[in-house]
C-alpha cells in the first residue's frame, strides 16, 4: 500500500474545508482547493455561521443535527429540489439514508458520527449504504491504518480542526443562564473542575456542541488511493491562520503548534475497565 511522502505535496483535490466565514471559499480557491463543506442552516449545530441552500453555489451540505419526524419532514421539503451544483451531504442521523433513497437523490452520502467509525466491521456495514464515512478521532494512528486496509471503499480523515466531544439536542447555555440568572451566551470556554480541562462549548437553538479546546493536528503518512478527503474544519481559525494551516499541509510543512494536539493518535482511548476479582 503506497503512502504519503512527507516530501511529497498534498492533492488539493483530496482536502474537504469546512467553511466558517465566506472569506474561507476565496482562500480555498486560492490554493486550488475545490470541495467545500458547509453547515446547513437550521440543520447543523456547532457552528457560529451557517448557510442557507440559496447562499451555497456549489459544495457539499453538513447535516449533523440529530433529527425529530418534524425537522425530517422540513428536510425532506428543502432538498426535494436539490441542485445538481450540490456535490454530496455529511451527515450523523441515519434517517438521511431513507430521506435521500425517498427523494432518489444521486448526491453522495458520506456518514459523520463523531465517535463512531471505530473498526472496520462497523464501517464497512455502513459503506453498504453510504459512498463515504469519515474516520473516528477517538482512535490511534495503527487503529486508522487497520481500517484504511479494510476499508471496501475511501473513507474520510479528519486532519485538522476543533474536535467535538460531545453533543446534546438540549441547549444547556440557555438553561444554565435561566437557571443562575447569568448573562446569555451562545458561545462559551468552559472548564471541568477535577480535570481541568477545556472545552468551547458553542449553542444554537437545536442544541449545544462541545469542542476540545486544542485543535487537533492529525497530520499521518496516511493510504492515499483508500483516503477520499481529508477533513479540515476552520471553526475557531482567523482567515490567516487558516490560510497558513491550509498552505502548510499542501506543502507537507506543517508543524505541531502549541495550541495544536493530536488526539488519540498516540493514544489509546480505554474501551474496557479491567474486573476485579471476587472472592
Amino acid at each position: 500500500m503506497a503512502f504519503l511522502s512527507v516530501k511529497e505535496k498534498m492533492n488539493p483535490n483530496k482536502i474537504l474545508v469546512i467553511i466558517t466565514n465566506e472569506n474561507q471559499i476565496s482562500i480555498c480557491k486560492k490554493a486550488s482547493v475545490p470541495n467545500f463543506l458547509f453547515p446547513l442552516k437550521d440543520f447543523a449545530v456547532g457552528f457560529e455561521t451557517t448557510f442557507s441552500l440559496n447562499e451555497i453555489e456549489e459544495g457539499y451540505l453538513l447535516i449533523n443535527r440529530i433529527l425529530d419526524t418534524k425537522a425530517y419532514q422540513e428536510l425532506k421539503m428543502l432538498l426535494k429540489n436539490l441542485k445538481d451544483q450540490i456535490k454530496g451531504i455529511v451527515f450523523e442521523d441515519f434517517g438521511i439514508i431513507k430521506l435521500a433513497q425517498e427523494l432518489n437523490l444521486k448526491q453522495e452520502l458520506i456518514l459523520y458520527q463523531t465517535h463512531f467509525g471505530t473498526n472496520s466491521k462497523s464501517i464497512n456495514a455502513n459503506l453498504k449504504f453510504v459512498d463515504s464515512q469519515v474516520i473516528s478521532t477517538d482512535i490511534t494512528r495503527e487503529e486508522i491504518n487497520d481500517i484504511l486496509n479494510a476499508a471496501i471503499k475511501p473513507l474520510v480523515y479528519v486532519l485538522y480542526g476543533l474536535i467535538p466531544v460531545m453533543y446534546s439536542r438540549r441547549t444547556l447555555l440557555t438553561n444554565f443562564e435561566e437557571t443562575f440568572k447569568t448573562d446569555k451566551e451562545t458561545q462559551v470556554m468552559l472548564e471541568e473542575v477535577v480535570s481541568k480541562k477545556r472545552f468551547q462549548a458553542i449553542e444554537n437553538e437545536y442544541g449545544t456542541i462541545l469542542y476540545h479546546d486544542k485543535f487537533l493536528n492529525g497530520q499521518i503518512e496516511a493510504h492515499t488511493a483508500k483516503i477520499k478527503f481529508y477533513l479540515l474544519n476552520t471553526l475557531g481559525l482567523s482567515s490567516e491562520d487558516f490560510e497558513k494551516v491550509l498552505n502548510d499541509y499542501l506543502n507537507q510543512e506543517k508543524k505541531l503548534e502549541a495550541q495544536e494536539d493530536q488526539g488519540f493518535l498516540e493514544t489509546k482511548t480505554i474501551y474496557r475497565l479491567k474486573e476485579e476479582s471476587r472472592d
